[in-house]
């Protein structure tokens, strides 16, 4: 554990003082890796798969923020589905558009969760999303992990339908637009897997926000175990087309980088905890205090230098077993 704390620390120094040559290159991947991916799932509009294109874009988001990425990945999503069908596109411009009224506006960060929700589908990886989100998003979550839910069974329809959709049917387009969206509504599948990871993610939530010791290794552990328990329900109950193979493994996956994202996010040392009390003329104030790993090996390496220095600072903190002086 001590090797991992020294190379997260080295890390954070490093990123620390260079995050102004870091940041544009992790854009730049991260936005290369979306449209690339995109492109190779949906690859409708051949003008926008040149990978010369997709250079010039990633190039683009890497010196913009990233609301930018999301808002040229669903650029790209539109382009490939009005090469497909213009009904296509017009569903997936009126999903985009409602995300944005209705909840992307006001929490423009999570847009990337969105259009990464789709990438968690292609690569088998779904369960990634409402596990991570629940460590590092909030309740309201639920709607960007929800909407990409959706986008991913729509870019999953147009595939699976490409032929139809892309022939000049007989029908009109108001019958063609009802064809789509009666296949979204009636999808059994995503509307129980919307309602699972939407549970999942607010347990995990609820759980890492609670005071006891090691609250985000239980959120983890517990998120996992729910939701493999409600979607191998809905496999069982209701003779949905999932793999139960690929619950399991997927969520099992899924936790492991929640640990990842527990280590380097949150990563306390339970074994200092403290109880501190405070008072003053009209309250008392009863405080846990929890280190991050490394904090005492800092705290001690100040005080050497002070010593050094000559220069010593003082302060009373009272504890639940007495008064201790640190100096």
């Amino acid at each position: 554990m001590s090797d991992l704390i020294k190379i997260k620390n080295n890390f954070s120094k490093i990123y620390s003082k260079n995050a102004a040559y870091f940041n544009p290159v992790l854009k730049f991947l991260l936005a290369l890796t979306m449209l690339t991916i995109i492109n190779a799932k949906m690859g409708y509009m051949h003008k926008i798969s040149d990978g010369a294109i997709v250079l010039m874009a990633s190039l683009f988001c890497s010196f913009m923020p990233l609301s930018v990425t999301a808002l040229l990945s669903g650029l790209f999503v539109l382009l490939h589905f009005y090469a497909l069908s213009l009904e296509t596109a017009i569903v997936a411009a009126v999903l985009l558009l409602l995300m944005y009224i209705l909840y992307l506006r006001f929490a423009p960060r999570e847009s990337l969760a969105v259009l990464l929700m789709p990438i968690m589908f292609i690569f088998k990886i779904p369960y990634v999303m409402p596990l991570a989100m629940g460590l590092l998003g909030t309740p309201f979550s639920v709607f960007s992990v929800g909407f990409g839910v959706v986008l991913s069974y729509l870019i999953e329809y147009a595939d699976a339908n490409q032929e139809m959709l892309a022939s000049g049917a007989s029908e009109n387009m108001v019958t063609r637009l009802r064809q789509i969206i009666d296949s979204m509504i009636g999808n059994k599948s995503m509307i129980c897997m919307i309602i699972c990871f939407s549970v999942t993610l607010i347990l995990v939530y609820v759980i890492r926000r609670l005071s006891f010791a090691h609250s985000w290794k239980v959120a983890i552990a517990g998120g996992c175990i729910t939701d493999i328990v409600l979607l191998t329900v809905c496999l069982l109950g209701m003779r949905l087309d999932y793999s139960m193979a690929g619950i399991v493994f997927g969520s099992m996956f899924a936790a492991l980088l929640g640990f990842v994202i527990e280590f380097f996010a949150h990563g306390l040392d339970y074994r200092q905890t403290e109880n501190l009390q405070f008072e003053d003329d009209e309250y008392y104030y009863y405080v846990k205090a929890v280190p991050k790993f490394g904090a005492e090996k800092r705290r001690k390496a100040a005080s050497s230098a002070n010593r050094s220095s000559g220069e010593a600072t003082s302060r009373t903190v009272r504890t639940a077993n007495g008064v201790r002086r640190t100096t």
